[in-house]
């Protein structure tokens, strides 16, 4: 990997949590991550801690980098700096003797990283009977700029949960209808720019998530304030069949 040499300088500046979101690296263009821990314990064994801690690794292997240590369901880290190119990720269960020793519980998974670009990184499950860990790549917009006035919501479906539609509201009386965006699948991802709020103390704009063609919420709301030219990352994680199905957000403001 062209790329790999660049990383290898960067091994004497890794701290314990991994790359750092200030990281330069000469000579090397560079993309910006968001990793996502979207997977309960129980859902892969019932004997396992629900919080499920994990370390993460890139490239596993002779001269692997301990990226995340002890990560845990539910958590966000990034955004992290990482130079450009392609990169095997794997996840194996936390050791807190000798993090990323462990032999890997999910991967090792390929991962192409562009110049510039910004990701999120998310271990999920796949929907199903027998739900399949994975680690998706989803493109964050945040090239396009948001119009004066408006918001950024992106919603990424990951969680062993059928299709959905995804409301917006903002909570009025009456309550005003935002947007529906209807019949969103698990892996896939949809945005759209809505009007901001005015600032106040508390958040009044709420996502809620129903079953495709249905109005009986199965999670939801959840109240954002939302704020100009921010950006809301907003993941669906955890399993429907546990009870850990839940929503956890990043904001990402001057867009």
């Amino acid at each position: 990997m062209k790329n790999w040499k660049a990383v290898l300088l960067l091994v004497g500046c890794l701290m314990f949590s991994g790359f750092t979101a200030n990281l330069a690296v000469a000579q090397s263009p560079n993309a910006s991550v968001y990793v996502v821990h979207g997977i309960p314990g129980h859902d892969v064994n019932e004997a396992l801690d629900p919080a499920l801690p994990v370390d993460v690794i890139v490239n596993p292997g002779k001269g692997q980098i301990c990226l995340l240590q002890g990560f845990k369901f539910g958590e966000i880290a990034g955004p992290l700096t990482i130079p450009a190119g392609t990169y095997s990720i794997a996840i194996s269960l936390a050791s807190t003797v000798a993090p990323c020793s462990n032999p890997p519980l999910l991967g090792p998974v390929s991962v192409t990283l562009s110049s510039g670009e910004n990701a999120s990184l998310v271990a999920h499950l796949q929907y199903g009977s027998s739900p399949t860990p994975t680690v998706q790549k989803f493109d964050n917009d945040l090239t396009n700029p948001i119009a004066n006035g408006k918001s950024r919501l992106i919603v990424q479906h990951t969680a062993n949960a059928p299709a959905v539609d995804i409301h917006v509201v903002r909570y009025a009386y009456p309550p005003i209808p935002l947007t529906t965006i209807s019949n969103v699948s698990n892996g896939e991802q949809t945005q759209a720019d809505l009007p901001s709020e005015r600032p106040i103390f508390y958040g009044t704009t709420t996502v809620t998530l129903t079953p495709a063609g249905e109005n009986k919420p199965v999670i939801g709301p959840y109240y954002f304030q939302l704020n100009p030219h921010s950006v809301y990352l907003i993941y669906a994680v955890g399993s429907l069949s546990t009870q850990s199905f839940t929503l956890i957000s990043k904001v990402i403001p001057g867009v």
